[in-house]
């Protein structure tokens, strides 16, 4: 696709948006005592923790974030008393995090408040929301989920 202006192209509407989706964003999470990578690690660290024990490194690649910004994040998220660090039943020279009962307790606040701000903000793309999402996906370099549907069956044609 060729644009007359570059202001009018995909990157400049991206970078536009990107910028009111994270005001929309740190407003929402402002209410909780959060930043936004703050609830992302949260999240990341809820989300992980039923698996198995959750690393610094773990964390950072799931969440996709640096890990060396995440271990100055951490460090404010402890001094905060919303998460916890121990030694690692495998890996001595690794951290377990876990969430303390706080952090819990502020990230299921905060994310009522987050899934507010998403549903109210991407609210305009109605059905194409997945599309949106999957090719925002694309973009970054996630591996598209194929779906199929439930009443389809291998061999029938």
């Amino acid at each position: 696709m060729l644009y007359d202006r570059v202001t009018d192209g995909p990157g400049a509407a991206l970078w536009r948006a990107g910028n009111l989706w994270q005001r929309r964003e740190r407003e929402a999470l402002q209410r909780h005592g959060l930043t936004p990578v703050q609830f992302l690690l949260l999240a990341g660290l809820d989300e992980l923790s039923a698996a198995a024990p959750v690393t610094q490194v773990t964390l950072a690649r799931h969440c996709g974030a640096d890990v060396m910004m995440v271990s100055q994040v951490l460090r404010e998220l402890e001094r905060l008393q919303l998460l916890a660090r121990a030694s690692h039943p495998r890996d001595a020279r690794a951290k377990r995090l876990s969430l303390t009962a706080r952090g819990r307790r502020r990230l299921a606040a905060a994310t009522q408040s987050a899934k507010e701000a998403q549903r109210r903000f991407f609210h305009a793309l109605g059905g194409d929301a997945e599309a949106f999402t999957g090719a925002l996906r694309l973009l970054v370099g996630d591996k598209p989920r194929r779906r199929v549907s439930a009443g389809h069956r291998g061999g029938d044609r």
